[in-house]
């Protein structure tokens, strides 16, 4: 198979036009469009919706862009181990949903870089129902993900994940509801705790999900005043007294705003929850680094100093 096909398709992908997609490879459409038809004659089948704009890989597509991207990564890999490179080379594309930012902040993602220099790094944030697929179809190498109870893992239960993801749980934590450590009575069920405003992340999250579901069992809604993405930004206005809040023990434990916020003691309010690293089972020249990143996250979530469980706890 002609590697330059591959590349077509996959310039043809992202740019979602033959002409994008020339202008990207350096070649004339009609150039970039023989390929592509190349390669379908090949196969057997059309990769690509040319009735739609912009232009879009039919299911087919969609398979031979997860095939081609991990062929085209580990050809670049059998490249520079038989030229005897020193370092990992290429791209390494990492998810990470908004919940496990704190954990890949700028110093973890300096270390990452110092670590691989030759790697060239991009991350995607957001929510792990829109990480997920983009792992599954080949756009990303690996994910972090914040996940639930009862076997949830990227969104979905465990036990449908395909064989070709490897989740691997790197951080056990608990979800747990906050308050303004300055207030003088704090709410001790969540019937009371519903009567309060609340800040709490957008509709997506696990936190907010979890946080419904509670409210749901106990016949309450939860009011939210303020919506933020940001998990330092939310336990701050906890912290400021703006609300009380649904957010991860060890997140608080690392907070700046630490200091100035409680956990509070609510019966049936401390639900597990995990960090989990989720790779392809094809990225075997990515191991090393995907292994860094967890390595990474985990000692960022280290808990340096648990007495803080004390400062923080409601007495």
């Amino acid at each position: 198979m002609d590697t330059r096909e591959l590349e077509a398709l996959i310039a043809v992908a992202n740019a979602q036009s033959f002409h994008g997609a020339a202008s990207r490879l350096g070649l004339t459409q009609p150039a970039v469009t023989r390929r592509i038809q190349r390669l379908e004659q090949r196969i057997g089948t059309s990769l690509f919706d040319r009735t739609t704009k912009p232009l879009q890989p039919t299911s087919a597509g969609h398979r031979a862009l997860t095939e081609a991207r991990d062929l085209l990564r580990r050809l670049d890999g059998f490249n520079d181990t038989i030229a005897g490179a020193k370092n990992p080379q290429g791209p390494f594309r990492l998810g990470l949903s908004h919940g496990v930012a704190p954990l890949m902040a700028a110093s973890e993602l300096r270390e990452l870089h110092q670590t691989f220099p030759d790697m060239s790094l991009t991350i995607k944030s957001g929510w792990s129902s829109e990480l997920l697929p983009l792992l599954r179809r080949g756009e990303i190498d690996a994910m972090l993900s914040l996940d639930g109870p009862n076997g949830i893992v990227g969104g979905i239960q465990s036990r449908d994940l395909p064989t070709s993801l490897q989740p691997q749980t790197l951080l056990d934590d608990q979800i747990v509801a906050i308050g303004p450590k300055s207030a003088r009575h704090h709410p001790t069920t969540i019937a009371e705790l519903a009567k309060h405003p609340m800040v709490l992340m957008p509709e997506g999250c696990t936190f907010r999900a979890l946080g419904n579901a509670w409210a749901h069992k106990n016949d309450v809604e939860f009011t939210s005043v303020l919506e933020v993405s940001a998990l330092e930004l939310q336990i701050e206005m906890v912290a400021a007294g703006a609300g009380y809040g649904i957010m991860a023990r060890r997140f608080c434990m690392h907070s700046s705003a630490r200091d100035r916020v409680r956990i509070l003691d609510i019966p049936g309010m401390n639900w597990n929850m995990a960090i989990t690293l989720i790779r392809r089972a094809s990225n075997g020249d990515l191991c090393d680094i995907i292994d860094k990143v967890g390595d990474i996250v985990i000692k960022a979530g280290a808990i340096s100093n648990p007495d803080h469980a004390q400062l923080l706890s409601v007495s």
